[in-house]
C-alpha cells in the first residue's frame, strides 16, 4: 500500500479537478472523441473511479439493429478550421454591432503564433480611429472565447485566465524567478514548501500558449456525433452518445485509507474522493446540458429536419430558454456534432449564422451567401465584381458588411477572387 500511495501522490493534480466550475466547463467544451481520452486519463490516476466504454451508446440498444449499425459506425470526415476561423465563428454567435465586428476582425489579425496580442490598446484605437474604451470592450469579448487565455498580452496573463487558485496566481506573478531560481521563488512566495510544490505542479498543467493545438491552415479530421436525432412514428427522438460511462469503483480501499490512522493516506483518500465526486457530477451535468440542446434543436429546427430551411437560433435566446449563461451555450456548441436524418452537422451550424438587418427585416448569413452567389452567377466574366462592388450591391439592399467579411463568405462558397474569375 505504501508504494501505491507514494506513486499516486506524485501524480500531477490538474487544477480543474479541484474546482467544480472549471471541471464542468472543461467537460462541456470537450467533444465525444476527446471526452473518452480525457476521462480515461483521469480514471487512471484515481483509484476510486472506473470507466466503461461501450461499442455504441446505451440508448441505441433500444433501436433496430440495422439502424444502429448503419448510423453509428459511419465514418464522419470534416474539414477542421484554423484558430482565427474558430474565433470568428464564435464571435458571430454573439450579439454585436458593425463597429465591434470591425475591431474584432482587426484584433484577430493581431494574434501571434502563441495566441497573444502584443499591441497596446491605445495603439490599436489610434489605428482604427475609435475610442480606446471600445477596443478594450471588444478585446474583453475576444478573451471570453475559447481557448482560455486567447488574446492575452503574455504568458502570465494567459495562465491566470485558467485558474482561480491564489497560490498558483502568486507563483505566476513570480514565474521568471520560479524558472531561474525556485528556492528564491519559494522564499518570496511566503509559502510552506509543500504548498509551493503543489502550486508548482498545478502550473505545469496549465497551457502557457493559447494557440497550442491549432493549425494555421485547415486540415481534415474524423468526428463522432455527441447527439443523435432520429425520427420514429413522425416524432423526433434525441439520443446522447453515452458510450462512455463513469462511476465510483469499490470504496473498500477508500475506507481502509480513511481508517488507517496515517495522515498522508487520509489526505490522499479525501483528495481523490472529492475529485471523483466532482468528475461524476460534471459528467452528469454535461449529459443533461447536451440532452437539453438536442431537444431544443429537434423542437426549433423541425422544419429543417423535415427537409426545409434552417431557422438560425440566437445564443441569448437559447441561454434564456435553457436557464444558462450565453458563454455556456458557446462552450456547448464548440467542436460538437449532431447526427440528424439529413446528415451530420456541427452544433454551431444552428447558431453561427448571425442575423443581419435588411430594410427592417432579418436575414441570415446563408441568405447573404445566396445573394453573393447570385451576384457572381450573373456578372460579366470579362469584368467580374470585386469585393468592393459586392459591398456596394449589398449596401443598396440595406445590408452593411465590410469587404473583409464579404471576402470570408466568398471563400466559404469556394468563389475565387475577381482577378482569378476574370476571363480574357
Amino acid at each position: 500500500m505504501n508504494q501505491f500511495i507514494s506513486q499516486k501522490l506524485k501524480l500531477k493534480n490538474t487544477i480543474f479537478l479541484n474546482n467544480k466550475m472549471l471541471l464542468s466547463l472543461k467537460l462541456l467544451s470537450t467533444n465525444a472523441l476527446d471526452l473518452e481520452e480525457e476521462i480515461n486519463k483521469i480514471v487512471e490516476e484515481n483509484p476510486f473511479l472506473e470507466a466503461e466504454v461501450l461499442t455504441m451508446p446505451n440508448e441505441y440498444r433500444n433501436l433496430r439493429k440495422t439502424e444502429i449499425e448503419d448510423d453509428y459506425i459511419e465514418n464522419y470526415e470534416i474539414e477542421n478550421r484554423s484558430l482565427k476561423t474558430y474565433l470568428i465563428d464564435q464571435f458571430y454567435a454573439l450579439e454585436y454591432d458593425e463597429s465591434e465586428e470591425k475591431i474584432f476582425l482587426y484584433l484577430v489579425d493581431l494574434i501571434d503564433q502563441h495566441g497573444f496580442i502584443r499591441s497596446e490598446v491605445k495603439e490599436i484605437a489610434k489605428d482604427l480611429k475609435v475610442p480606446p474604451e471600445k477596443v478594450q470592450n471588444v478585446l474583453k469579448m475576444l478573451k471570453s472565447l475559447d481557448p482560455p487565455g486567447i488574446g492575452s498580452k503574455n504568458v502570465q496573463e494567459a495562465l491566470k485566465c485558467q485558474t482561480d487558485d491564489k497560490d498558483v496566481i502568486t507563483l505566476i506573478d513570480l514565474i521568471e524567478i520560479v524558472q531561474k531560481n525556485p528556492q528564491e521563488a519559494l522564499k518570496r512566495s511566503g509559502m510552506a514548501k509543500e504548498r509551493f510544490e503543489e502550486a508548482l505542479s498545478k502550473i505545469k498543467n496549465l497551457n502557457p500558449y493559447p494557440a497550442n493545438g491549432f493549425y494555421e491552415s485547415s486540415y481534415t479530421q474524423y468526428v463522432e456525433p455527441d447527439i443523435f436525432i432520429t425520427k420514429k412514428d413522425d416524432q423526433y427522438e434525441v439520443i446522447l452518445n453515452d458510450r462512455i460511462d463513469i462511476k465510483f469503483s469499490s470504496l473498500e480501499f477508500y475506507d481502509k485509507l480513511i481508517h488507517s490512522g496515517n495522515q498522508s493516506y487520509i489526505k490522499f483518500a479525501k483528495l481523490k474522493y472529492d475529485q471523483a465526486k466532482n468528475l461524476i457530477e460534471a459528467f452528469l451535468k454535461r449529459k443533461e446540458t447536451l440532452l437539453n440542446f438536442g431537444k431544443l434543436i429537434a423542437k426549433k429546427e423541425s422544419d429543417f429536419l423535415n427537409g426545409g430551411k434552417s431557422t438560425p437560433l440566437k445564443v441569448s435566446s437559447v441561454a434564456a430558454e435553457l436557464g444558462i449563461n450565453a458563454s455556456t451555450v458557446t462552450r456547448t456548441i464548440s467542436s460538437k456534432y449532431v447526427k440528424t436524418p439529413r446528415g451530420i452537422y456541427p452544433l454551431k451550424f444552428f447558431f453561427e449564422r448571425f442575423l443581419y438587418k435588411s430594410n427592417h427585416q432579418e436575414i441570415s448569413r446563408d441568405d447573404i451567401k445566396e445573394k453573393i452567389l447570385n451576384y457572381v452567377s450573373k456578372e460579366d466574366k470579362k469584368c467580374p465584381f470585386s469585393d468592393s462592388k459586392i459591398e456596394e450591391m449589398l449596401m443598396s439592399e440595406g445590408i452593411n458588411l465590410s469587404r473583409r467579411v464579404i471576402a470570408k463568405y466568398r471563400d466559404e462558397l469556394g468563389i475565387p477572387s475577381s482577378s482569378k474569375r476574370k476571363m480574357a
